[in-house]
């Protein structure tokens, strides 16, 4: 038995509803006799304090959103789907079978109401029996009524927390295809639960609350909220669908310069490739899709029943050769346009003279002769090679590149592709999460598998992310592009103190160091705040002979609305200043760029080979900055500030070809330690979730603060920002939190501590307090006063939350019944 269950058990149970919004809006619950009163606001914020290790002197506060509820009286329903029972349990769903659907309606207001019950919507090869209904009218877990007909349920007046579990026979047409669909709707909501009705009265598609005015125990007049609606949808397959889960994996195994060192047009990059055909399916994925093994498909001009790994030669190379060291995998080639895709492109077997002309390179494996791929197989061994023919010779540039992968699944004749792309390892194109796509279109021939889209598979990291690691652990959904990074060894390096040579998240131009102003204590989301200077060194050091006449400036490229107007740069350097401000435009019109305000360019001067110099870079917000933390936020990336070091032979003041230059990025952050408060609502009766926007006496609120550091990270040798010494504290009676006060004065507070429910996900440990002011240490209480419940909560992190991170502190609180 769960904490809660035993936290329930101890508890009397009384109806209660409301409307919960989160982030500053109102959730409203509804009163019962002698509980929390209509009006009484329940709110709640949480505060952090966290420091940069790199900058342990000064401490930095963060606060959440807030949610916020308040008492009044609503009506409230659910439609729940409830399993499927199979007449033949232990068997798949086949032809004949009887499948049963259960859907259970609750009344989730505070006041008693009746039902109104539509036909069920019922879609697929099976033929509709008659519904039967069993009622649950005080909602004391006991159905008094079994089996009625549906005249019967809708003439039932529901008590708060009362049920009626609806049960829709149908059987399973003979004709029935293995893989077709079946479903069952219950209410026209669309699946929602609990919205306003669309029609009152019903008009025979809603499952919709009929007020029971009148009725004895009904609290006279309408709800706040109207009648309400909700709906419900269950689908299920015929017999077991088999697909074959293939994984196609990609990556840069080396990059040779080739020639004279520093020219970046005849490197070559070598790509290996694997398959690999999944064992078990996604995680998350429909129940009824079985793995199997991997057979071929037709390639034209190579023959039917094979497997195609294909990879489209990318922007600025050209194909130079095709090794296969696995005797089952052979190469092939195509010449047409990669607006061809690669599956109904013409292959051969033979390479065309001119190597130039190959669009796409692909592995061929015959499942006719060899047999289909084997579930658990991994296939590797090949690889391509291509030449860096279109990049620029002195500055290099990037290499993106995808692969692909074509077959059909052992066992299906419907000739529907299994098709994967490169950089992740999710197999068949999976999302994340389990469910199929991105590009996948509809079940056209009705095996419960929805029909791949094929992409072109043309590189564009843009578009489809970058498996940053160069490792097949690419997020996102489809594919994500391999990206190769060419360029000089640099004649000036320009980086963090003391780390002139770093790197980042592409190469030695993007290397950062990452900083946070002080954010004031209190500071909430959405919050414009003027924040202090942040001030940063940063070292040039001289690696290919001397370096003269070198000056540093800053430069946001080609980028624009990196940074709030009026920002202003201070660079400093043996005692002379230089002063730029972020403005709208230049004097040549140039929009948002930095114009020197203050002081004359600073001249670094002569760097000796291998010697290295400091300067520093002093970043001032101006006032009405928005938050990092914020959602969304105004600047995404931080507010960077690139500054350029570059040996200027020409005296023109910036960068011209030749030009031995590097830049560095100081980045300030408003605060880095985001704090996301949410709520989750559960019905104290069947600890079953509910909507947002209602709650019940005796319900379970599961509070919910995630901390994320939404700081950059990549590359090595850039200075990151940890989030050191975190604490976060939730305090009930303190901060305009209410939810461990009295606020009605009854004698109890509003909501108490549920043992055994507060955690870190991550590092923390949870201290309690109790008393009026949430002062005193105390165990993990379970009261229904200050003196004897927990009114504040403190979790301390022992590990510092790194960039990208993100942990959270869950505890739960009931609403008060006394």
């Amino acid at each position: 038995m769960t904490d809660v269950m035993k936290h329930s058990l101890t508890k009397l149970r009384r109806s209660l509803a409301a409307t919960l919004a989160i982030s500053g809006a109102v959730l409203i619950v509804a009163p019962a006799i002698g509980q929390v009163a209509a009006g009484t606001n329940i709110s709640n914020t949480a505060t952090a304090t966290y420091q940069d290790p790199n900058n342990p002197d000064e401490t930095i506060d963060a606060t959440s959103n807030t949610v916020e509820i308040v008492v009044a009286e609503v009506a409230g329903i659910t439609v729940e789907a409830d399993g499927i029972t199979d007449s033949t349990p232990g068997t798949n769903l086949f032809p004949g079978d009887v499948a049963t659907f259960d859907f259970l309606i609750t009344n989730t207001g505070n006041d008693t109401t009746t039902v109104s019950i539509p036909d069920p919507v019922i879609a697929g090869p099976v033929t509709p029996g008659t519904p039967t209904f069993d009622i649950d009218a005080d909602g004391d877990g006991t159905f008094e009524q079994t089996g009625v007909d549906e005249a019967t349920a809708e003439a039932a007046v529901l008590s708060p927390g009362g049920q009626i579990l609806a049960s829709i026979p149908v059987t399973v047409n003979n004709t029935a295809p293995s893989g077709a669909d079946i479903s069952v709707q219950l209410g026209d909501a669309d699946g929602n639960q609990n919205e306003a009705a669309d029609t009152v009265p019903a008009d025979n598609t809603d499952v919709l609350t009929v007020d029971a005015e009148g009725e004895p125990g009904d609290v006279a007049g309408a709800p706040v909220n109207g009648e309400r609606e909700a709906s419900a949808t269950q689908e299920t397959v015929v017999g077991a669908q088999p697909l074959a889960f293939s994984t196609v994996l990609k990556t840069a195994s080396n990059v040779a310069p080739n020639g004279t060192p520093n020219v970046f047009d005849d490197d070559t990059i070598t790509y290996d490739l694997e398959l690999r055909v999944e064992s078990t399916a996604p995680v998350g994925s429909d129940p009824g899709l079985v793995p199997a093994d991997l057979k071929g498909t037709t390639v034209t001009g190579i023959g039917a029943n094979f497997v195609l790994v294909s990879d489209a030669i990318p922007a600025g190379t050209t194909f130079d050769s095709a090794t296969s060291t696995n005797a089952n995998w052979v190469p092939v080639f195509t010449q047409d346009a990669t607006t061809t895709n690669a599956n109904d492109a013409t292959w051969s077997l033979t390479a065309p003279g001119d190597l130039t002309t190959v669009t796409r390179v692909g592995f061929v494996y015959d499942a006719g002769t060899n047999g289909p791929i084997e579930a658990g197989t991994t296939e590797s061994g090949f690889s391509i090679d291509v030449v860096t023919t279109g990049l620029n010779a002195t500055s290099g540039g990037t290499v993106a590149n995808l692969a692909q992968s074509f077959g059909e699944t052992e066992g299906v004749d419907d000739g529907t592709v299994v098709y994967d792309e490169s950089g992740d390892q999710n197999p068949t194109n999976f999302n994340d999460d389990g469910s199929q796509g991105p590009n996948t279109g509809a079940d056209d021939d009705g095996d419960g598998v929805l029909d791949p889209v094929i992409d072109d598979g043309v590189a564009d990291p843009g578009v489809n992310g970058v498996d940053t690691d160069n490792n097949n652990e690419g997020d996102g959904v489809g594919g994500e592009d391999n990206v190769v990074s060419l360029g000089p060894d640099a004649g000036i390096l320009n980086g963090p103190e003391g780390a002139p040579g770093a790197t980042g998240p592409t190469d030695n131009n993007d290397d950062f160091t990452n900083q946070s102003s002080d954010v004031p204590a209190g500071t909430a989301p959405n919050t414009l705040i003027d924040p202090d200077p942040v001030t940063f060194t940063n070292t040039i050091q001289a690696t290919d002979g001397t370096l003269d006449d070198v000056i540093i400036f800053p430069d946001d490229g080609d980028d624009t609305e990196t940074l709030p107007e009026g920002t202003t740069v201070t660079l400093e350097f043996g005692g002379d200043t230089a002063t730029y401000t972020y403005q709208d435009t230049d004097s040549d019109g140039d929009p948002d760029t930095f114009i020197l305000t203050s002081g004359s360019a600073i001249q670094i001067g002569t760097i000796p080979d291998g010697g290295s110099v400091d300067y520093t870079v002093t970043v001032d917000l101006p006032a009405d900055t928005p938050l990092s933390t914020d959602e969304p936020a105004a600047f995404p990336d931080g507010f960077p500030v690139p500054i350029v070091a570059v040996e200027d032979t020409d005296s023109n003041g910036e960068v011209t070809d030749g030009e031995a230059n590097n830049t560095t990025i100081n980045r300030v952050y408003t605060g880095y330690l985001k704090l996301e408060k949410s709520a989750v609502l559960r019905d104290a009766t069947s600890n079953a979730s509910k909507p947002l926007d209602e709650a019940g006496a005796g319900d379970f609120i599961d509070y919910t603060v995630e901390y994320t550091n939404i700081s950059s990270s990549g590359g090595s040798g850039s200075v990151l920002l940890d989030a050191d010494n975190v604490v976060i504290e939730e305090n009930g009676t303190a901060g305009g939190n209410t939810w461990a006060l009295d606020a009605d004065t009854n004698g109890f507070i509003d909501t108490e501590n549920v043992p055994g429910t507060a955690s870190d996900s991550g590092s923390g440990t949870i201290t309690f307090f109790n008393g009026s002011d949430g002062s005193n240490a105390a165990s993990d209480l379970d009261g229904n006063t200050q003196a004897n419940d927990v009114t504040r909560y403190v979790d301390t992190l022992s590990l510092p939350v790194e960039p990208g991170d993100s942990g959270t502190l869950t505890f739960t609180r009931q609403i008060s019944e006394e």
